[in-house]
């Protein structure tokens, strides 16, 4: 089981069998310390590896420079203090902050134009309305089609933080730590009350970990949840 948008997630076996496989071909080569890292990146002494120069970020393994109003992180590239996206694939623009906190629409500007209100909270949060799927929305947040308009539900807090137990987890919405493969912050126990479930991620109580997941659609095969386990359906 892949978790694609905790994007913080380990990188699973496949990754450690290619660091080993690395350090392997290394003890059979010479290395120029003072030339050890690729184009347009540059060694880190304090974390011992090689990063990306300034303004670049990586991008199918290559340090690639980074578009209008962005900047590299260890995200990849992403928009700089002012701009925002609309969805994954636009481009950073000047106006409302994903998230930004409002009383009502007029408080948010273009791309993000809908103010989503949550029963109880104080104020709502800045939003992009007109979804249809969890595609359409930046980052993980999903796509609530139960209301009108319809809109880009903001994650649990907490969701997709990288753990390595419980403790990690502890005090987020998001508190169950998913070691098998995501290796990041889940919400579980959710088949008792699938819409705990934020936007259109779904329910799947997975027998194989003895607990039920919130993951998101695109993680359903034909339709089903993975390792076999059972969609739980909201009530509406």
């Amino acid at each position: 089981m892949h978790f694609e948008r905790p994007k913080r997630a380990g990188a699973g076996w496949r990754g450690v069998f290619l660091a080993l496989g690395g350090a392997a071909a290394a003890q059979g080569c010479l290395v120029d310390l003072d030339d050890r890292c690729g184009k347009n990146q540059h060694y880190d002494a304090s974390s011992e590896v090689c990063v990306c120069d300034a303004e670049l970020a990586r991008e199918g393994g290559e340090c690639v420079r980074c578009g209008a109003n962005e900047t590299g992180s260890a995200d990849g590239c992403v928009c700089v203090e002012g701009f925002s996206r609309a969805n994954a694939e636009s481009a950073c623009e000047a106006g409302a902050v994903l998230g930004e906190p409002c009383e009502i629409d007029a408080d948010c500007g273009e791309g993000y134009d809908h103010c989503a209100l949550e029963p109880g909270a104080e104020a709502g949060y800045c939003t992009a309305s007109g979804c249809s799927t969890e595609a359409d929305c930046p980052t993980d947040y999903g796509c609530n089609t139960r209301p009108s308009p319809t809109y880009c539900e903001r994650p649990p807090q907490g969701l997709g933080t990288p753990c390595t137990s419980g403790d990690d987890c502890a005090g987020f919405e998001a508190s169950y730590c998913e070691t098998v493969s995501a290796q990041a912050c889940l919400v579980n126990d959710c088949a008792p009350d699938p819409d705990k479930c934020h936007g259109d991620w779904v329910c799947c109580d997975i027998g194989l970990l003895s607990q039920s997941l919130c993951i998101p659609p695109s993680e359903l095969e034909d339709g089903n949840c993975p390792v076999g386990g059972k969609l739980v359906p909201r009530s509406q």
